[in-house]
């Protein structure tokens, strides 16, 4: 997975109130082998831990028999992260549509997006977005990955109206605003699609590193 897409994920799943649940839900009765708050961390992809190493503790922690329903979507998805950090997309998908029918989540939803932008389902990814912006009008990300499938598909009108209603969400959000620019000179808005890359870079010197892999140059 693009360094970008991973960490709109990892930003996305850490937001979430779920996030603090896991520990919580873990049953109390004891069991062969501990798991540890270290694992706990790892499965979540913190504390540096590699994505192989994260795939394995969250395996473990699944097979534990240890986590209570329905808490068992959040190591699904966290798990469906480090596969897609691994270019695993199967696997990811099917941890994702684990994770769903568990606990149909706006999160689960964005990143299921991501992983079928990866496989270049673009309508599948369109659907699973439509439900983020549905259940959380707010979140910038869902409207500038639907910016991006629409750029992919060289719909530039409607990628310029998506991505300005990610910057409109968060006006700092620079990767949007570059995007918009490429948008609008493919539009034919050439003037103001300058502006908007100038301003990007303004605010980031890896703008344009970062809107490149999603593959909008």
């Amino acid at each position: 997975m693009r360094p970008l897409l991973v960490r709109v994920v990892a930003g996305m799943l850490l937001a979430a109130p779920a996030v603090m649940l896991p520990v919580a839900a873990l049953a109390k009765a004891p069991t062969k082998g501990t798991l540890t708050e270290q694992d706990l961390r790892a499965c979540m992809g913190l504390g540096g831990a590699a994505p192989k190493a994260q795939v394995e503790v969250c395996t473990r922690i699944l097979n534990s028999g240890r986590v209570r329903h329905p808490h068992q979507s959040d190591y699904h998805a966290w798990r469906a992260a480090a596969y897609l950090s691994l270019k695993q997309t199967t696997p990811a998908l099917a941890d994702l549509d684990r994770a769903i029918a568990l606990q149909d989540k706006p999160e689960y939803r964005f990143q299921r997006a991501l992983v079928q932008m990866a496989r270049a389902k673009l309508d599948e990814a369109i659907k699973d977005l439509d439900a983020v912006t549905k259940a959380k009008p707010d979140f910038a990300p869902a409207y500038y990955m639907r910016g991006a499938i629409a750029y992919r598909r060289a719909d530039y009108p409607l990628a310029v109206t998506s991505f300005d209603a990610a910057v409109t969400r968060m006006p700092t959000y620079y990767q949007a605003i570059y995007a918009r620019g490429l948008a609008r000179v493919k539009a034919g808005e050439e003037a103001a699609g300058r502006k908007d890359m100038d301003e990007a870079r303004g605010m980031s010197g890896h703008v344009e590193k970062d809107v490149a892999a999603l593959g909008l140059k």
